[in-house]
């Protein structure tokens, strides 16, 4: 894990600053620059995979807000599961503590029920489907990442240009990836080099999603975001998920990851 040296400012005191802020890039300007500049992305990729491999579960509740030009809707309380970044699980719970809706997926399939509807979608785990049926367009996989504040790339990239702002006390790393294939921008904070604010455009230079990560907490020395932001301007969604409650590397049962419905529900299987 890379280390990098900050003055007298403790990993508490960082955190305590940074916590709660709505701005996504303020905090960090207002405090001193780390002791040692990076000149490459190689330490923050090395962070980042000590930090995938540390990550094993996490279990939480979440307020999430859904907008799009079609429909906005409002959970207060969302249970979340992920499982190593292969499975994913989300379910929203009403005031009174009925079930509204069940999304599991890998990284090879999806099914979405919906106990009011007694309905089942299913099909093939890829941001298309997604799109159709919770209108986020992202794979599983890349949303399992951003809910553990990572950023939404199987593969770190090979090539690109590290900055430091001085301005904003942040580095910023431009370039090209591959797996899924864009042109992206991410800024770091550089104490832990935590990403905060993930950007992807396509080839026209269209911007098609943008992530920022705020809130910070430190959970057995795995930080994570408690308010996550996701923006994709060309489609008009955003989705903003709160934590509220969140335990790390706890256990899950694979028994959550499977989908049970009542018998009579109507299946649909998408193409």
């Amino acid at each position: 894990m890379a280390r990098l040296g900050y003055g007298a400012l403790s990993l508490c005191g960082v955190l305590l600053l940074l916590a709660g802020c709505r701005s996504a890039l303020s905090p960090w300007s207002k405090l001193p620059p780390p002791a040692t500049v990076l000149s490459t992305a190689e330490p923050i990729w090395r962070q980042l995979a000590t930090r995938r491999h540390t990550f094993q579960n996490l279990k939480g509740l979440a307020q999430v807000r859904w907008s799009s030009p079609r429909q906005n809707m409002a959970f207060d309380e969302t249970a979340v599961v992920l499982d190593r970044f292969e499975a994913l699980r989300l379910e929203g719970i009403g005031p009174l503590g009925q079930p509204l809706f069940l999304l599991i997926a890998d990284s090879k399939r999806f099914a979405l029920y919906t106990p009011q509807e007694q309905r089942l979608v299913s099909g093939t785990a890829s941001a298309q489907n997604l799109e159709r049926t919770v209108g986020l367009a992202l794979a599983p996989e890349a949303l399992q990442y951003i809910l553990t504040g990572d950023i939404p790339l199987l593969t770190f990239p090979a090539s690109g240009k590290l900055a430091y702002r001085r301005r904003d006390n942040l580095y910023v790393w431009t370039g090209e990836g591959s797996q899924p294939a864009g042109y992206y921008r991410i800024w770091f904070e550089p104490y832990h080099l935590q990403p905060i604010r993930f950007e992807a455009e396509d080839r026209f230079g269209k911007v098609v999603l943008q992530v920022e990560y705020e809130d910070f907490r430190q959970l057995d020395g795995f930080i994570l975001p408690y308010h996550i932001t996701a923006v994709q301007p060309l489609a008009d969604y955003r989705v903003v998920w709160h934590y509220s409650e969140v335990k790390l590397n706890t256990g899950v049962a694979p028994a959550l990851f499977r989908m049970r419905v009542p018998a009579g529900t109507k299946q649909v299987e998408l193409e």
